[in-house]
């Protein structure tokens, strides 16, 4: 009697222990799916287990990250309304160079409510051409074009068509133009406003660039095989057997960058690549962001990790130093993005995995822009004045690597905790 009492308990407990080892086993893998994101080739031996984590956590995202945020749709609705007011276009482009002059502002680097970001692109892309320069510096060929009311503008000539791939190094070949472009309409849905407006415009080179052009230009063309002038420039890298010709129609095609005339601090970003085989400290050392947490403001820590987060969902891994304007970080050449839509280069991404805190309003930020939003605004604020502003391979990669943003911050808050990862020392 005993003894099938003994039995029959244990057989209870056995049973018990089962309901509640699924009980749990239901309740943590509540909105997560079968793992689908293979864990890429690491070069890195310290960081592999990082990534690992990582990916482990983005196999397992909760559903939310997936789906379309319905809360952003008020703030697309804000968005739309200051790149489409046609109605405000045809305000002298004098006033609209006359009012970014004047913009002073702890938000922004230019004007963008109202219509005004509109009327910014629109002059830019429009206004008469009064003078063509070689740029004064820089390791890449571009243009200073002068526009009527003195305004200028930098010219970085398309290089590749947009479905042309780069393979090699993360900072290889030429600067995309249409990186510079997409890099600026990435930054007004994620909220970050200290990035010069930037619009794709075409010029003829005998009616817009030749007649108006300096004679230190005129002397960096060239006439290629086919008897057409092409352009090579003045700059680091530039060579005359790279030149930029027009296509069949006489135009070129570039990024239009509004030229910020004003002097700023430049810095070295910690996070800088050696360029060469050398790896650099960040590479190596496990507690990297210890160090710097030494040498710099809690505020500018948060604003490198915006950085990196940004130059990541476009892989741009060309960021070795960096401009400050009121103490604000200035998202200056993103030629680097958009180089090949199949790899994402997790180390871009240090600063956030390595440091492990972010701004609660860039999260925030983050997190309305799920499971599509990011892209489709892009594709509605861009429409109004371009034509395609990246392939469509590109838009996609953009949507995976922000699942990894989402990944690495949840990986950080695993480890730590929200109330150490989340710093409200970022404004």
């Amino acid at each position: 009697m005993s003894l099938n009492y003994a039995f029959g308990f244990s057989l209870f407990l056995l049973v018990l222990v089962g309901l509640n080892i699924y009980f749990f086993y239901t309740l943590n893998t509540a909105g997560k799916q079968s793992p689908n994101f293979m864990i890429p080739s690491l070069k890195l031996d310290l960081t592999s287990n990082v990534f690992k984590d990582i990916y482990n956590y983005l196999n397992y995202l909760p559903s939310q990250y997936k789906v379309k945020n319905s809360k952003f749709l008020p703030v697309q609705k804000i968005l739309l309304g200051s790149f489409n007011l046609s109605e405000h276009v045809n305000t002298a482009s004098t006033s609209v160079w006359s009012e970014t002059e004047k913009w002073s502002s702890q938000e922004s680097l230019f004007p963008y409510k109202n219509g005004t970001a509109g009327r910014i692109l629109h002059a830019i892309q429009t206004s008469q051409i009064a003078l063509v320069d070689n740029a004064p510096k820089g390791t890449q060929l571009k243009l200073l074009l002068l526009l009527e009311g003195k305004q200028k503008i930098y010219f970085k000539p398309k290089r590749y068509n947009l479905n042309h791939v780069i393979n090699g190094n993360i900072y290889g070949g030429y600067d995309r133009h249409n990186s510079e472009v997409f890099a600026y309409y990435l930054a007004m849905v994620l909220n970050f406003r200290w990035i010069p407006p930037s619009v794709t415009r075409r010029v003829h080179l005998h009616k817009h660039i030749i007649p108006v052009a300096t004679m230190g230009l005129k002397r960096t063309m060239v006439k290629n095989d086919s008897g057409s002038m092409c352009i090579y420039g003045k700059c680091f890298y530039c060579r005359i057997n790279e030149t930029v010709c027009p296509d069949g129609s006489g135009e070129i095609e570039g990024a239009a960058i509004l030229f910020l005339d004003g002097q700023f601090k430049t810095h070295k970003s910690p996070w800088r690549r050696s360029y060469s085989s050398r790896k650099m400290e960040w590479e190596i050392d496990d507690d990297f962001c210890k160090k710097v947490k030494g040498s710099i403001s809690t505020k500018r820590l948060l604003n490198l990790i915006d950085v990196s987060i940004f130059d990541f969902l476009i892989q741009n891994g060309d960021r070795h130093r960096y401009e400050v304007y009121k103490d604000q970080i200035i998202l200056l050449d993103n030629g680097k993005g958009l180089g090949n839509p199949k790899i994402d280069v997790m180390d871009i991404l240090a600063p956030l995995y390595q440091c492990c805190i972010i701004s609660p309003t860039t999260w925030h930020n983050l997190e309305l822009v799920s499971g599509g939003v990011l892209t489709d605004t892009i594709k509605l604020l861009s429409a109004v004045r371009e034509r395609v502003l990246a392939s469509e391979d590109h838009f996609k990669a953009v949507e995976r690597r922000l699942l990894k943003v989402y990944a690495t911050v949840q990986y950080c808050i695993g480890k730590h905790g929200r109330a150490k990862v989340f710093k409200n020392g970022y404004v």
